[in-house]
């Protein structure tokens, strides 16, 4: 019995060996499969934003005519256009008639002024000027007549009543030639030129409302004031919100449509207020359109707004700054109003020493990693810096080629 005790004994000491030896080598064999090394490598983190895309500029189109005329004719939305381009098409039809009745109108006060000048006006004149010199002559011989009178009379020949009846005849002759005297003057001087100011006034009045009206059927036809893409913007008609269409009635000075420049797009983002210090002007960023996930546009943070601000759908006391992105690429896809994923490069060090985010277990609120030392490990609480979605950037408590346990 001692001796099958004496056997059983060192057998179980010999197995409890193999275990302890075959559990340090599994162990081992553990650690090394699942562990990382610490290393230096360039170490970014990009803050990511929700935004669209915004136009820089962008040309508002609007109608000119005077009135609520109705759409006859509308460019498709999404079209490119050129300056001059032909956008939409207004009814015209009641222009079109006022302006035959005003062509009419300016021929027969340009006839009339005309006429007045080379024809009423010189004949007036030239037959005042004949009766003027009628009169003088008339009144020359009444007067020989009168002192031939006055001789005779001497002689008895005249009575004193034939006498002063001539002397009658001569004072009106005289009246009747200062009163042309003064006509002929008075048509001259006013009534002329003031017959000629009214001509020339209802022809510029003809002339200036042919214009309006030939201008008003310039407006009828609304063309591009710039090169873009044809976006129309939202009106209510009625109790409906909705964008034109043809047969609607629009009003003088209504935005209807834009034309926004696709060559020169930005991206637009809030900031939230406590994310403040990681986006700088001139900073790296680049956006991923939602409808093109695989679309990645670079870009240069442009402006940051200098007052923060609430938004809509948001609490009042969360502020916000815009970030505007101006993109250095473009593609011919991207429309106005798209929504885009923007990434803000927030932080960059060219020779950062990190581990991966899988290495690092938080207690406490406290980061720390487990060091592969031998068969065992040793944890160590971590001071870290920044960290990405793949690694933490490492301060204090690893070292340069450190085999750290993942968690």
């Amino acid at each position: 019995m001692k001796r099958v005790f004496m056997v059983l004994t060192v057998l179980g000491i010999v197995s409890l060996g193999w275990y302890w030896r075959l559990e340090s080598l599994t162990n081992r064999s553990a650690l090394r499969g699942s562990t990382t090394k610490v290393v230096r490598q360039p170490m970014t983190v990009w803050s990511t934003y929700e935004g669209r895309l915004e136009p820089r500029a962008a040309a508002m189109v609007m109608s000119k005519f005077h009135g609520t005329p109705t759409v006859i004719d509308l460019a498709p939305e999404g079209a490119k256009v050129s300056r001059g381009d032909v956008l939409a098409r207004l009814d015209a039809a009641a222009v079109e008639r006022e302006i035959v009745k005003l062509e009419k109108d300016y021929a027969l006060a340009e006839s009339e002024l005309s006429s007045l000048k080379n024809a009423k006006a010189p004949l007036e004149l030239r037959e005042l000027t004949m009766k003027l010199a009628e009169t003088r002559s008339s009144l020359k011989a009444e007067e020989s007549y009168l002192r031939a009178s006055i001789d005779l009379a001497k002689e008895r020949l005249v009575s004193e009543q034939e006498i002063e009846q001539q002397r009658e005849k001569v004072a009106g002759i005289k009246a009747q030639l200062l009163n042309l005297e003064l006509r002929l003057n008075a048509t001259k001087e006013y009534l002329q030129p003031a017959e000629l100011k009214r001509g020339e006034a209802r022809l510029a009045a003809a002339q200036q409302e042919l214009q309006l009206a030939r201008e008003q059927l310039r407006n009828s036809i609304i063309r591009a004031p710039s090169d873009g893409v044809v976006v129309y913007t939202p009106l209510h008609f009625g109790a409906e919100l909705r964008t034109v269409r043809i047969g609607d009635t629009i009003y003088e000075n209504q935005p209807f449509m834009m034309l926004p420049d696709m060559k020169d797009l930005v991206a637009e983002c809030e900031l939230p207020e406590g994310e403040l210090a990681k986006a700088q002007e001139r900073q790296e960023a680049f956006v991923q359109p939602a409808a093109y996930s695989r679309l990645r546009l670079r870009g240069v943070v442009e402006k940051i707004s200098p007052m923060a601000r609430s938004i809509p759908d948001r609490p009042v006391w969360q502020k916000f700054f815009r970030v505007v992105i101006r993109l250095i690429d473009t593609d011919p896809r991207l429309r106005p109003g798209m929504a885009v994923t923007a990434h803000i490069l927030s932080y960059h060090n060219p020779s950062a020493l990190v581990v991966t985010r899988a290495a690092v277990r938080w207690e406490s609120g406290k980061p720390f990693a487990t060091v592969a030392t031998g068969s065992s490990g040793e944890g160590r609480e971590l001071t870290l810096g920044m960290a990405n979605e793949q690694y933490y950037e490492v301060v204090k408590g690893l070292r340069l080629g450190d085999d750290v346990l993942i968690e």
